[in-house]
């Protein structure tokens, strides 16, 4: 009796998993859509609905993941990610009793180690994300193999290629130790192959918003050519406005392209209510426009509201920095000193910003309040007000550090303002002025040169200046600036 009874429990054990199934139908499309925008009400709403409808459908489990993955990636709340470290292994093991014979099973696996990897990486659990990262990229490679022709699974696997691509040449030795190979050039090839599906077949339209904004993001940190950019932008103004995850891309877009009012005005103007996440950052990127307006009261406005709701541990010490200057554009130097206290208290070092927060704040350096003003009137594309400071300030008390800044902030003024003959040139003199340098002002002049020469399909000049970069020896933004001189070197000597 007690056998027959195992073999009924079996029997229907074995049945159970042979049920689990992924629908992609509408409703669980239109979820995606919604956790893509960040409306996380109706899309918990739209997932019960579909599990009620068809509980077998683990495609519900992963989207959920995707849900969490997001809130904890976003909202930086280490707590919340252990707690959801529970559910996520529920839902992984019901995904893997998937057939081996469904092209979903390794893909969404695949995603769900990666997010899970994305997440870790910012509580600093190194040796669990890099572990998460080879599996996904197991999984994918084998996925690509064997379903050639399955879209959705060159999101993921370019996202991984670029960032293979982006691991420094001194690391090099371990990717080829665990097998892992990919190039920043293929990983983007293969989100666009997805992205132009996406735009032209019904049946992966649901995918566009996630393929633009890994491009977008991709493009805008990595590529010195705007053309890519001005195509996505294209696909981005097609897209609703209740997407907010593509409006910080639009933001993000606008302000690294010196388009301030243009950005600020979406700011203002960004969906809300409380179907929404809280998106807290864009408050802090608000005050970057008002503060780059030189408009003081208003930028503080905006970093005090980020700092009181906002509880993850990214850009804390930046935005006590920048309180700090626009206290000090007011011509209150004691009042900066009081607020970059702040700034050594509270917070990480995780980020460039951060990082550069602290070092000014142990610095003991009051920043020159003339440069500081050409520096965010550059940054909002304030052009002709910046140069109008450079040319009008008192010259004759300024650091060598000081020098080489006003050089430099002129060799970026002229070229934002095509005026690319000038540009070298001042450029080059930063370079011979600051080489010896701490700061970023040489490093970034020759990064600049070399796109400007990469541009003019001069490569072997190109390659002068990126590996001029390379080799100065400077701490400010140090993995920004040198990732991007060694992606430019990569992607020269592939053409």
């Amino acid at each position: 009796m007690k056998k027959l009874i195992v073999l009924v429990i079996a029997v229907f054990f074995v049945q159970l998993l042979e049920g689990q199934q992924v629908r992609v139908d509408s409703l669980c499309q239109k979820a995606y859509g919604e956790i893509m925008s960040l409306r996380f009400v109706p899309a918990q709403k739209m997932l019960k609905a579909e599990k009620q409808l068809y509980p077998e459908n683990v495609y519900v489990d992963y989207l959920e993941n995707y849900m969490n993955f997001l809130h904890v990636f976003i909202g930086e709340n280490q707590s919340l990610f252990n707690r959801l470290n529970d559910s996520y292994d529920k839902r992984y093991n019901r995904i893997k009793q998937l057939p081996d014979s469904s092209r979903y099973k390794n893909l969404l696996l695949a995603n769900m180690n990666l997010q899970w990897a994305f997440a870790r990486l910012k509580f600093r659990q190194f040796f669990s994300a890099a572990w998460e990262m080879n599996r996904a990229y197991r999984m994918l490679t084998e996925n690509v193999q064997r379903f050639p022709d399955f879209v959705p699974a060159y999101i993921t696997m370019g996202v991984l290629h670029v960032m293979i691509g982006l691991v420094p040449d001194k690391y090099s030795w371990m990717l080829k130790i665990i097998s892992m190979k990919g190039s920043v050039e293929q990983g983007k090839s293969e989100i666009y192959t997805a992205l132009d599906n996406a735009l032209k077949n019904p049946a992966t339209a649901y995918l566009r918003d996630e393929a633009l904004f890994y491009l977008g993001f991709i493009e805008l940190n990595l590529s010195p050519n705007p053309k890519a950019l001005d195509k996505l932008r294209v696909y981005l103004n097609k897209t609703k406005n209740d997407n907010l995850l593509l409006d910080f891309l639009k933001v993000d877009i606008q302000m690294r392209y010196g388009h301030n009012q243009a950005a600020l005005h979406l700011l203002n103007n960004l969906p809300g209510g409380t179907d929404y996440f809280p998106f807290y950052y864009l408050y802090y990127l608000k005050g970057e426009c008002y503060l780059r307006k030189l408009e003081s009261d208003s930028a503080t406005i905006s970093y005090q509201y980020f700092l009181k709701h906002f509880e993850g541990i990214n850009y804390i010490k930046d935005a006590w920095r920048k309180r700090a200057w626009a206290v000090l554009l007011q011509n209150n130097p004691r009042g900066y000193q009081i607020l970059m206290d702040s700034v050594r208290v509270y917070g990480s070092t995780e980020v460039g910003a951060d990082k550069e927060a602290m070092r000014e704040a142990n610095s003991g350096v009051i920043p020159n309040i003339s440069l500081l003003k050409v520096r965010l009137l550059f940054d909002g594309g304030y052009y002709a007000r910046a140069k109008t400071v450079l040319d009008t300030m008192n010259t004759r008390s300024l650091t060598k550090d000081e020098q080489t800044e006003r050089i430099y902030r002129y060799a970026r003024i002229a070229h934002r303002q095509m005026n690319i003959t000038l540009s070298k040139n001042e450029y080059r003199q930063t370079l011979s002025v600051g080489r010896l340098s701490q700061r970023y002002f040489a490093a970034n002049a020759a990064l600049k040169l070399g796109e400007i020469y990469e541009s003019e399909d001069s490569l072997s000049l190109a390659k002068t200046f990126y590996e001029k970069c390379l080799n100065l020896n400077f701490t400010e933004y140090k993995n920004s600036i040198r990732g991007k001189a060694r992606e430019a070197l990569s992607r020269i000597q592939g053409n």
